[in-house]
């Protein structure tokens, strides 16, 4: 899974089949290693992405707007994170 940006460009048109849903938007979570932290993307019933850090760095006050561009960047530099996000939903 995500072997190429564009796995991760229809990865994110399909996000709410892998994310959790909380009654307002759908969310992953997944524990980071570099920097050691926490990263959670967010999608919006409009369609908008969110994400939010907090790790041994820093800690973001609120969700942050990303546009699907820089997400994809996002999502190809953490894929191992986002697969094992994945994989925990479904065991």
């Amino acid at each position: 899974m995500l072997k190429t940006k564009t796995e991760v460009q229809v990865f994110l048109k399909i996000f709410e089949a892998f994310a959790n849903w909380d009654g307002e938007k759908h969310f992953l979570t997944m524990e980071t290693e570099t920097p050691i932290g926490i990263l959670t993307i967010m999608k919006t019933q409009d369609g908008a992405f969110y994400y939010h850090r907090k790790n041994e760095l820093y800690w973001d006050i609120k969700e942050i707007k990303v546009e699907t561009d820089i997400l994809t960047d996002i999502i190809w530099t953490f894929r191992l994170a986002v697969k094992k996000s994945i994989n925990e939903l479904v065991m």
